[in-house]
């Protein structure tokens, strides 16, 4: 068991980089809950969060008990309409490492043990460009009504992925290294690409990973 996830036994009989991290871990999840969990709507036992890049409107956002956010996080909550305020929830034992990008302008879920490695962006907000008059820049057109996002219980986000607005993934999926998800993917099953599409699909018959033609 990692010193970085588990309970931090015999702390005498660790190797001394072990104790390092160790001792960060414990830094970082006490700053958490004296800090971070007032600004946040809820931030459970155990949790850590470690020096972001950004937070923004994060009284929005609920995480779980012994969530890991690693250092350079992005989480960005957007408030277009009062009426209807952005929820951004991530569930218990969720890890996600550095440099993530999370921009909520409507309703994105990450559940129970998801891990989402470095380099991701997650967003369920789109910047629309059809009107070609609108003298405000693209960039900073924003549409978000109506948008989520989900992510399954157990599912794992390979590196430098992105996903887009109005995806689902499924239970135990896996999403391959810098794969662009732009539709839902089912459970227990392995995306990758860009455009991601399905590679593999678990077969309860076989009880194997089985090769998809889609």
């Amino acid at each position: 068991m990692s010193v970085l996830t588990g309970p931090i036994a015999r702390f005498g009989e660790l190797r001394w980089i072990d104790r390092i991290n160790a001792l960060q871990l414990a830094y970082y999840r006490a700053k958490t809950q004296l800090w971070y969990a007032h600004a946040f709507a809820k931030v459970g036992k155990g949790s850590a969060i470690f020096r972001p890049m950004l937070l923004a409107n994060v009284h929005y956002a609920w995480i779980g008990e012994r969530v890991l956010i690693r250092q350079g996080a992005r989480i960005e909550l957007i408030l277009t309409d009062p009426a209807a305020p952005p929820n951004l929830t991530i569930g218990n034992d969720v890890n996600i490492e550095q440099n993530v990008h999370i921009v909520c302008g409507s309703s994105i879920e990450i559940q129970d043990d998801v891990t989402i490695t470095g380099g991701c962006a997650i967003v369920d907000v789109e910047h629309p460009y059809e009107d070609v008059h609108d003298p405000v820049r693209i960039g900073c057109r924003v549409r978000t009504r109506g948008n989520r996002v989900v992510i399954g219980t157990g599912s794992f986000i390979g590196f430098g992925s992105v996903i887009l607005p109005n995806v689902a993934i499924g239970r135990h999926a896996v999403v391959g290294s810098h794969s662009v998800v732009t539709r839902d993917v089912p459970d227990f099953s392995v995306v990758a690409g860009n455009p991601a599409r399905i590679i593999k699909r678990f077969s309860w018959q076989t009880r194997t990973w089985e090769r998809s033609e889609s």
